[in-house]
Order: structure tokens, then sequence, then C-alpha cells
């Protein structure tokens, strides 16, 4: 298991419904990773929100550090959905995307992320 930390949100409108309060925005995240993963990341995502303030969202985030002390970068695709100020993600590893000692990695992970500061991400992973 990860822990990690959000150091920065930035989200813009991308559409607003002409019927519906729904909109789409995109966000970049960065964020910064102690535990299994050490490191820093950068997430883009693509959010959908409901009229009642729920969103599913897509995105794709690059980490660069170590995973179990082998040092690389991975991208994640991630999927998910942001209700009742919570946001569950499932990640996958995007195959082919790891550098160095992370070449070969493979797997998936998820998190649930709210209001505290610190969240939890949960891999499984393998090299």
């Amino acid at each position: 298991m990860s822990k990690f930390t959000i150091e920065s949100w930035q989200e813009n409108d991308v559409m607003k419904g002409k019927n519906t309060q729904a909109s789409l925005r995109s966000a970049v995240i960065k964020k910064h990773y102690v535990g299994v993963l050490q490191g820093t990341s950068v997430t883009h995502y693509s959010l959908y929100y409901l009229p009642n303030g729920s969103a599913t969202f897509t995105g794709i985030e690059v980490f660069t550090g170590q995973y179990q002390a082998s040092e690389g970068s991975i991208s994640l695709l991630h999927e998910g959905l942001f209700e009742h100020g919570e946001a569950k993600g499932a990640l996958t590893v995007i195959e082919g995307s790891g550098t160095e000692q992370l070449k070969t990695i493979s797997g998936t992970a998820h998190f649930c992320a709210g209001e505290q500061k610190e969240h939890e991400l949960h891999t499984h992973f393998s090299l």
C-alpha cells in the first residue's frame, strides 16, 4: 500500500450542457507518494459532472519514482466515480509504459479519496 497527498488540483470547464446542469471538465492533479510507491505524479482527468454533483472520471497518471526500490516511471489508466464527497477509482498499468527498472511492470490499483489530506492507494503490481 502507498499513501498520496494531492499537491495541486487545477480544474477547468470544457463544455456545459445547454438544457441541463451537466458539464464536462478537465483537471490536472499533482501528487506525492510514500510507501510502496515513492515519488511524484501528474494526472490528467476528464470529468463529467451530473446535476446532482456526482461525476464520472477517466484519466491518465504518469508516475515517476520507485516501486519496491525499483526506479523508473509508469503510466496508469484511471476510471472512477465521485459521489457524496468521495472519489473511488480503479487504475490499470498501461502495458509498455514502464521505463528503466519498471519496464516490465503490470497490474492494477484502487483508491478511495475523501476530504482527508492523505489517501491510500492499494497496488496489485508485479515486475
